[in-house]
């Protein structure tokens, strides 16, 4: 996604240096959305000691303030860690500063900050244009997270769990079926049937 949104901007310098410059940190947030479903405010609250790289969990605070550890895929372990590797020396952040994803440093000083849940949205928003999918939101990479986890492991339960729902009913939303995932479900049935 990040490298061939810099061929597409190759021309524009302005546009092309700033994705270098951010390309690992806006990849490792996409990749985290999409290999955990975490909620917009979720991502944006991270905190360098809320990562665990070795159980592939990130310490969260879910709706209501309540704490939850939640898994991430092997794609999102290793997009975080490239972005980790730069973080330091190019985002130059305070000692004090243990915001995980940060912004361009600015100002005289130079100094960065919390990456805000409305720039996520709005590098959502840029990398969705850049690729005619200008429907695409933070929201739909949840979405699309629980879908697949939905269509992986069949196991609500754990997909409430793991999107942080409090209800059962919030997590039925993402366990629809296609017309054509149904369809091949009920002529496996069959196939059982006739074994």
């Amino acid at each position: 996604m990040a490298h061939d949104f810099g061929e597409i901007n190759k021309e524009n310098r302005r546009i092309y240096r700033f994705h270098e410059f951010n390309r690992e940190r806006d990849t490792a947030i996409v990749s985290l959305i999409l290999g955990s479903g975490l909620r917009l405010s979720e991502v944006a609250g991270i905190n360098i000691y809320d990562l665990d790289m070795n159980k592939g969990q990130v310490h969260v605070l879910r709706k209501g303030d309540k704490e939850q550890y939640v898994y991430f895929s092997q794609q999102a372990l290793l997009d975080l860690e490239s972005y980790r590797k730069i973080r330091e020396s190019r985002y130059a952040p305070e000692k004090s500063s243990n915001y995980l994803f940060l912004a361009a440093p600015v100002g005289r000083k130079g100094t960065s900050r919390r990456l805000t849940p409305r720039a996520i949205e709005k590098l959502v928003e840029k990398y969705a244009n850049a690729f005619g999918k200008p429907a695409l939101t933070v929201h739909s990479l949840r979405h699309s997270f629980a879908t697949r986890y939905h269509l992986e492991n069949n196991d609500v339960p754990r997909l409430r769990n793991q999107l942080g729902h409090s209800s059962i009913q919030t997590t039925m939303i993402y366990t629809h079926l296609s017309d054509q995932e149904m369809r091949n479900a009920v002529n496996n049935m069959d196939k059982i049937i006739q074994s």
